[in-house]
């Protein structure tokens, strides 16, 4: 199933990762982690599936000629 309105949405969860990781690199956000600081592992974590939501997107867009 290709559509740019997918693709789309798979950009946005990227982009919503991508503040959750940077967040979680910072240490500001602690949902879902034990303790405080920072949680590297969390944000490499939100960083993969950035990645993945973006190279969803590149394959569901449709592709011009």
């Amino acid at each position: 199933m290709k559509s740019n309105q997918l693709a789309i949405g798979f950009v946005i969860v990227a982009v919503v990762c991508i503040v959750i990781a940077a967040l979680y690199a910072v240490g500001i956000l602690q949902f879902l982690a034990s303790g405080s600081g920072v949680h590297i592992k969390h944000a490499i974590l939100f960083g993969v599936l950035a990645i993945a939501s973006l190279i969803a997107a590149n394959f569901t867009r449709v592709k011009t000629a």
